[in-house]
């Protein structure tokens, strides 16, 4: 699926016998343009696409008459979902309303993969226009809330399906253990910030129970996951205890009932003198970009407190930056391969129709080999169909899904004080391996390491979509 692709050769509008009508062209960039045009006559309005004949038809389009209508069936919704963006960016609300109206005759929520994708951005651009008026999102239950059980069942899913967390999961392990291996103290302590799936941790406690130098020196294993949901911190913690009982390790569980929104200060992760200490972060620095405060700030490398200076941050900027005093051996950031965080909305929309485009697609065809398509429907409907919504629909404090590429998180992270630390070869070739087994002939998810080992990214196919970095303190 490629919302770029313009299909046959540009053909001429065709323009049904009506009289007089006046036309307000929409022009998306990247050669999407098409114009509402309205009747003189009874005042109503048509979408016209000059590359794509079908597109002059009545409100209702009629049912396909050769074999490349699905192509340009695809084609038109992409066009008439861009200018709608492009319609509600300029404030026109009416031509907003009548484009959607003909995306939802034409795209359905539990048809081909390129109706569903539209179908989610056409109810997220809705939200955007609605959103203002609070009593009505109100008396609507705009947005519903996915229940955390559900929304718990689609990651669980979507990690089954979608294996990149599971890739980013195992190199962030087999770095994890690289760090510490000659480590001598006596608790190796890794912190949680939350995202990640109990798995990672016992997939860990089987590497720790089998690493270098294990039967000769004792050490203890110490896990803190941040969390607010006391069902899955228990059910996680009796899992590892279990699995740590059978291994024969010195395991302990330390819970944070927290939101990582709610992490206003390190005190919680109990963090102790002596200790090897490890942070991993999965899909949750993001979620902190949306606050920005003045704060006095010591440069990274002053830890005397000299030369400060008052400077505007996030609140992600400020976590890190008190990580970064603690002096993590390791520090683990994985985080979506995109750019959502854009201020300009016509942006934030392209790339977030791009990016869901390519995981709509992947989910698609994890089925039936992965999963089923009820299960496929829950993902896209409890995950990503609120990140959607999030993107396009919300503004300032209210967007949390704002997703940055590598290049913005390593400006971050050597901001804060931290320096890239290099994954070992063995770590990337681990990961690599595991991607070809999970891919098999299709060579669908492939590992690529860029900067001589200080990260990854995952792709699918040829799309970045997720990237692993990991870090150190000066």
């Amino acid at each position: 699926m490629n919302p770029d692709n313009r299909g046959q050769e540009p053909t001429r509008p065709v323009y049904a016998p009506v009289p007089r009508r006046t036309a307000l062209s929409v022009d998306f960039g990247n050669g999407v343009n098409g114009a509402f045009v309205r009747s003189n006559i009874d005042g109503t309005m048509t979408f016209l696409l000059p590359d794509v004949r079908s597109a002059a038809a009545p409100t209702r389009p009629t049912a396909p008459q050769n074999e490349n209508h699905d192509e340009e069936r695809a084609i038109h919704l992409f066009k008439l979902l861009y200018s709608c963006a492009a319609a509600l960016d300029k404030g026109e609300k009416e031509l907003v309303n009548k484009g959607l109206e003909l995306i939802c005759s034409l795209a359905t929520d539990d048809g081909e993969p390129v109706h569903r994708l539209v179908a989610s951005f056409a109810d997220a651009l809705a939200l955007r226009l609605v959103q203002p008026w609070q009593g009505v999102c109100r008396a609507l239950q705009l947005p519903t809330t996915t229940p955390a059980p559900e929304a718990t069942a689609a990651r669980r899913h979507f990690a089954v399906m979608c294996p990149f967390l599971r890739l980013a999961e195992t190199a962030a392990n087999y770095a994890i253990i690289d760090a510490v291996q000659t480590e001598r103290n006596a608790v190796l302590h890794v912190v949680d910030l939350g995202g990640s799936d109990p798995g990672q941790w016992l997939l860990l406690l089987r590497f720790f129970a089998n690493r270098p130098g294990a039967s000769t020196h004792h050490q203890i294993l110490r896990l803190t996951i941040v969390n607010e949901e006391d069902e899955f911190l228990s059910s996680t913690a009796a899992l590892l205890a279990l699995e740590a009982e059978q291994l024969h390790i010195s395991f302990q569980f330390h819970p944070v009932r927290l939101h990582i929104n709610q992490l206003l200060s390190i005190e919680p992760l109990d963090v102790r003198s002596g200790e090897a200490l490890v942070i991993v972060s999965t899909l949750q620095l993001h979620r902190l970009l949306a606050n920005e405060f003045a704060e006095a700030v010591t440069r990274p490398h002053d830890r005397k407190g000299k030369g400060q200076a008052h400077a505007t941050m996030t609140r992600a900027d400020a976590l890190l930056r008190k990580l970064a005093e603690l002096s993590p051996k390791l520090m683990v950031v994985t985080e979506q391969e995109a750019s959502h965080n854009s201020v300009e909305f016509t942006d934030r929309f392209g790339n977030a129709l791009k990016y869901y485009g390519a995981l709509f697609d992947a989910l698609e065809e994890s089925v039936p080999a992965r999963g089923s398509a009820l299960e496929r429907a829950d993902v896209e409907r409890c995950l990503l169909l609120p990140q959607i919504r999030d993107i396009i629909a919300c503004d300032g404090a209210q967007r949390r899904e704002r997703h940055e590429r590598m290049v913005d998180w390593a400006a971050r992270m050597e901001a804060a004080g931290f320096v890239p630390a290099t994954m070992s070869p063995g770590t990337v070739a681990q990961t690599a391996i595991l991607a070809h087994m999970l891919a098999g002939d299709s060579r669908a998810y492939r590992v690529c390491s860029q900067n001589d080992g200080r990260c990854i990214f995952i792709y699918r196919d040829d799309v970045p979509m997720f990237s692993v970095s990991t870090w150190r303190t000066v």
